[in-house]
């Protein structure tokens, strides 16, 4: 049987606006490195989405010193929030995240066609 390993885009991203996700909350990879904190969603353009070249909906961005400044997540890869503690899981562990070089700025963004959403404080 063929299990899903992350959540689905609008899956994470209804569960991140319904527990009230904060700007600064302190977000981790998988195996437990503290790796930034949240500042903002940025949206790509509906039509150029493609998960299967990684061209991902929604990022999240982070502030992060570990990556060298922003950093853009997917934010398919966000495994939990806990709210009462602000502390965002990922999904992804620090090597997959350095891997996958996201802390580049994504070409859509670069190109001004992002969509952001502002976290609340």
């Amino acid at each position: 049987m063929l299990r899903r390993t992350h959540l689905q885009p609008t899956e994470t991203i209804d569960m991140l606006r319904s527990k009230n996700l904060k700007k600064f909350t302190e977000v981790y990879t998988r195996d437990g490195e503290r790796i930034g904190v949240t500042l903002r969603f940025v949206h790509r353009p509906i039509e150029d989405v493609n998960e299967e070249l990684r061209l991902y909906r929604t990022y999240l961005v982070l502030q992060s010193i570990v990556l060298g400044g922003p950093a853009f997540v997917p934010t398919v890869y966000v495994g939990d929030y806990d709210q009462k503690g602000n502390r965002l899981n990922l999904s992804a562990d620090l090597e997959t995240l350095e891997d996958e070089t996201w802390n580049r700025e994504p070409d859509f963004v670069a190109r001004g066609l992002g969509v952001y959403e502002e976290l609340p404080e």
